[in-house]
């Protein structure tokens, strides 16, 4: 499909305009850092750039819609989400820019600091996890080589960081590096020290404990010991000074430091960073306080940790001025500024830890509180198309050309959730939705004004009972019944590891409007019934005027592992016998960042039910199609309309080197024809189509924060054989401020007709952080075709743009 025409649909698509995305929030998972994306539609992660091992704050997700209602097949308007951080967890803003053309879609992760990021599949179809930190590591690299305990030995060692001082409470070494030592050596008179990791045997097992330090210290490398360092390695500070004190990165010195006059560089030090805060010049308050903060405790110190944290406060980062403010309490629990510095901490919705001068009554402040996430934002809309035909006629040639504008939507979506916490129980209240206005006086869309509400619900969580109640517009939980529903939804466990779900209510987006409507459904989930496993049984019963309109019996089964994760689901029809879906789906997570994975879909589309008929009979009720036609007569006209879809994929992605990943894709699709019912024309077959695909990534190739994809793809079939060759990059600049998006791509197609179609179609995005929370966008896409066939030459350009905004709050 060409950029006109797919621009002469979207109106259509914005009027029924659905979000991808649900939900993004943190895991309690033990030790690990987990972020759970969840979707609206099945899906399949496919791939992440860059690799699970370099640090990064700028990635980019590879995943495959499976199954998935129309609204959200045909979406076309960004969206984007916001999970915010704290002291341990960065924050993450993800944005979505649907491709309807693409099999392959891609998330934009945008990070606060620099982690170690490993995306995997969740342990179901609508899930996807994001790793971050150690347990991402911990899960992919090989075991760390053992120490070197003999001097003769002891040929490498790893500089973590450099230019500290000597006597300073050093970074965190993180936990893993406990079997190594840990010590300084001087870099050389008033120059500092380098701290050092030893010892190894060889450069090859000091590399790879380089690679594992990277994520906490960005600039580790390896040192050959057989030179030795200029002066003696000195004694490594006791480890709990270096546990309490949070990392302070390098930086280059504004002040010379003279070791012998600690408090004097201190106090200048701190004399800076005030006037740099005084002048809201904050990153250079920072640098200073860093440095300050990483000499040996001096006069200086308490007011530098307190100043450290109004800073990080003044530039939007509540997360790290909570960690400075509870460690200065920690640190100065007498301190002058320990008032000050714990209402602040209330004023940023924290809590203070316990000290002699704020008592333990402190410690254990009331738990009820409210609070309210989520963001709105509008997109404007815009085409044109121009297109000139030459006809081959009896009497010569005849020339058209036609111009026309395709779109003029102004597209307003909002995504809020507000949450209170009592002592025992959690209540959420979430709205989604979207709002389209058409501007263009040529649409021939009966309304100008089209909306949807995608989730509007009252969520209550019993934490003692764990009973979760849900009343409102909803997704169901899970099972057999799809798409959105007005209702009551019910969660509580009735044995161990064990779960009943109830539903009840009116489908809220349905392919026929169909009146008295009802739906029902029951579920009996296991979680942990061996190690690693789970799944469900379902049982779903839709009615239509009291008749059955749909009745299907399900069942999932999935296994979740650290590195292999399965998921299958079944769906049957109990009124028409038929088998209404099937799928089976596997990730697997392999050493040096290998990713496989793999999708078998068997699927009716779309999905069976008796109402279906209505489409092609034209009738307004059952009751009164079932009096002109038999129940038998009705099934088999909804199965009529119902084609049978299958698609199977295997997908291969690998690191090649640090900043180089190679991928393949392997692709298989038939759609089964449609008669003509109703208004809707025959569809042929599609035959058995074939697509292979290959992809190189390769990340900071040119920067620090710059991901490039080089494709080729190739498709076959009965009727066509098509070549597509294109490149997308995203780079961030302006510590991820402003995000650039260019792309291009290249299609040729020649079908059994001897018809030849070649597109060209360039494109660029940009993306602005105006504030922490406000940010702008904005694409445009041009594409020219040539379509030469035995009795006609067309030629056609059309361009593509959107300008909009997101708000998010906290």
């Amino acid at each position: 499909m060409g950029l006109g025409l797919g621009m002469a649909l979207l109106l259509w698509s914005l009027a029924a305009q659905a979000q991808t995305i649900e939900s993004v929030e943190w895991l309690a998972d033990g030790a690990s850092t987990v972020a759970r994306i969840t979707f609206a539609a099945n899906v399949r992660f496919l791939r992440q750039a860059p690799s699970n091992t370099v640090p990064t704050d700028l990635a980019q997700l590879g995943f495959q819609i499976v199954a998935a209602e129309e609204a959200v097949l045909t979406q076309s308007v960004e969206e984007g989400k916001r999970l915010s951080g704290d002291g341990e967890r960065p924050t993450i803003d993800l944005s979505y820019v649907p491709v309807q053309r693409a099999q392959t879609k891609l998330i934009s992760l945008h990070l606060s600091r620099k982690v170690l990021l490993q995306a995997r599949q969740g342990p179901g179809a609508r899930t996807i996890d994001l790793v971050l930190g150690n347990a991402a590591a911990d899960t992919q690299a090989p075991t760390l080589p053992a120490m070197a305990e003999d001097a003769r030995d002891r040929h490498y060692a790893v500089v973590l960081q450099s230019a500290v001082v000597d006597g300073a409470a050093t970074p965190r070494i993180p936990a893993e590096f406990q079997n190594y030592e840990v010590f300084t050596q001087s870099r050389g008179s008033n120059a500092g020290y380098d701290l050092v990791l030893g010892y190894f045997r060889s450069e090859q097992d000091a590399q790879q404990v380089r690679q594992r330090a990277l994520r906490a210290f960005p600039q580790a490398s390896v040192q050959s010991l057989d030179t030795p360092p200029p002066t003696a390695a000195l004694p490594a500070p006791p480890s709990t000074t270096a546990a309490a004190q949070p990392t302070r990165p390098a930086s280059q010195p504004q002040v010379e430091v003279n070791v012998s006059d600690v408090d004097g560089q201190g106090a200048a030090l701190l004399e800076q960073s005030r006037t740099a805060f005084a002048a809201q010049r904050y990153q250079d308050a920072i640098d200073s306080l860093n440095q300050a903060l990483m000499l040996p405790p001096n006069p200086s110190t308490p007011e530098a940790q307190e100043l450290i944290g109004r800073t990080w406060e003044a530039m939007g980062r509540s997360d790290k001025a909570r960690t400075e403010y509870q460690l200065y309490l920690r640190l100065y629990p007498q301190g002058e500024a320990v008032a000050r510095v714990t209402q602040r901490l209330q004023a940023l919705g924290a809590v203070a830890p316990a000290t002699a001068a704020a008592p333990a009554a402190a410690a254990t402040a009331e738990k009820k509180r409210m609070s309210a996430t989520g963001s709105i934002s509008q997109y404007y809309y815009g085409g044109q198309t121009k297109t000139d035909s030459l006809v081959n006629i009896a009497s010569g040639i005849d020339q058209n050309t036609l111009t026309r504008t395709n779109q003029s939507v102004l597209v307003s979506s909002w995504d809020a959730t507000g949450r209170y916490e009592g002592d025992d129980s959690v209540t959420k209240l979430v709205m989604r939705g979207s709002h389209s206005d058409n501007l263009s006086t040529a649409s021939s869309l009966s309304s100008t004004t089209q909306g949807l509400v995608s989730a509007a619900y009252v969520d209550y969580r019993n934490l003692s009972n764990r009973l979760d109640l849900r009343v409102g517009r909803q997704s169901a939980i899970g099972g057999s019944l799809f798409g959105l529903f007005d209702g009551v939804s019910m969660a509580m466990p009735v044995w161990e590891d064990y779960k009943l779900d109830a539903m009840v209510g009116v489908p809220a987006n349905t392919l026929v409007s169909a009146p008295q409507q009802n739906l029902a459904g029951v579920m009996l989930e296991a979680d942990n019934l061996f190690e690693h496993w789970g799944g469900n049984i379902s049982l779903v019963e839709q009615t239509t005027e009291g008749i059955s309109d749909r009745r299907a019996i399900g069942m999932e089964v999935r296994y979740f592992g650290d590195t292999l994760s399965m998921y299958t689901q079944l769906d049957y029809d109990i009124n028409f016998n038929v088998l209404n879906a099937f799928t089976l789906q596997g990730s697997f997570q392999g050493p040096y960042d290998t990713t496989v994975t793999m999708l078998v879909d068997d699927r009716k589309a779309p999905s069976l039910q008796l109402s279906d008929a209505l489409i092609a009979s034209g009738k307004s009720s059952l009751s009164t199609l079932l009096q002109t036609m038999s129940l038998d007569q009705a099934q088999a006209l909804a199965l009529g309309t119902a084609a049978e879809a299958r698609q199977a994929m295997l997908s291969f992605s690998r690191a090649l080197s640090s900043q180089w990943q190679g991928s393949m894709d392997l692709r298989y699709a038939d759609v089964g024809a449609l008669p003509a019912v109703g208004n809707f024309q025959a569809q042929p077959a599609t035959g058995a189509q074939y697509n292979v695909s290959f992809q190189l990534t390769g990340s900071n190739l040119y920067s620090s924060r710059d991901i490039n994809g080089f494709n080729v793809s190739f498709i076959s079939s009965d009727t066509m054989n098509g070549t597509q060759l294109a490149y997308n990059n995203l780079t961030g600049f302006m510590g991820n401020k402003l995000s650039l998006e260019p792309s291009i791509r290249y299609y040729t197609q020649t079908d059994n007709t001897d018809t030849k179609v070649v597109r060209i179609s360039p494109g660029l995005r940009v993306s602005y952080k105006l504030s922490n929370r406000a940010n702008l966008m904005a694409e445009g896409i041009y594409e020219t075709s040539q379509t030469d066939g035995p009795g006609n030459h067309e030629s056609s350009e059309s361009y593509f743009f959107y300008l909009g905004y997101r708000y998010d709050f906290q």
